[in-house]
């Protein structure tokens, strides 16, 4: 039995030689059939060297990426609910409320047979405790609500 390994080693030797080689290869990938994406990746013997990709994107796909990036985007979060009455009164605190932060959205909404009117887009509980701690000195029945908020809008310098 060990002659038969000695002689399978001896024989395969040359491949594994042949595979550790140092010379630079390139290597031609394709992606699926009927896309147009072909990347030609350099695999060089040194770390330092740079390769080169291109990539060819489907006109739709980019169109689509545009319109996504366009429309705001909710995600769970946390608000503070500042009001809970009649709408005339709701209106009223919203328009005071944003006198004083205009940096903080306020939303007005109706839940049968009352309106609520809730502030701020807090993304954790720890925010949403803040805004809390802030407002209650001119809110003093405001308590956290769990909703869903907007993701502020980031706008790239392309």
């Amino acid at each position: 039995m060990a002659p038969r390994i000695a002689l399978l080693l001896l024989l395969l030797s040359p491949f594994a030689l042949a595979a550790q080689s140092d010379t630079a290869r390139v290597r031609y990938f394709e992606s699926y059939p009927g896309t147009t994406a072909v990347v030609k990746a350099d695999t060089p013997a040194t770390p330092a060297a740079v390769g080169e990709v291109t990539l060819h994107v489907d006109p739709k796909v980019e169109e689509l990426m545009e319109h996504y990036t366009e429309h705001r985007m909710a995600r769970q979060g946390f608000r503070v609910q500042i009001f809970l009455g009649d709408r005339r009164t709701a209106e009223e605190t919203k328009r005071a409320f944003l006198l004083k932060n205009p940096d903080t959205p306020a939303y007005l909404s109706w839940l049968a047979p009352n309106w609520r009117l809730r502030v701020g887009d807090c993304r954790t509980r720890l925010e949403a405790e803040r805004l809390l701690r802030d407002l209650r000195a001119t809110h003093p029945g405001s308590y956290i609500v769990p909703d869903e908020i907007e993701m502020p809008v980031i706008v790239s310098g392309r």
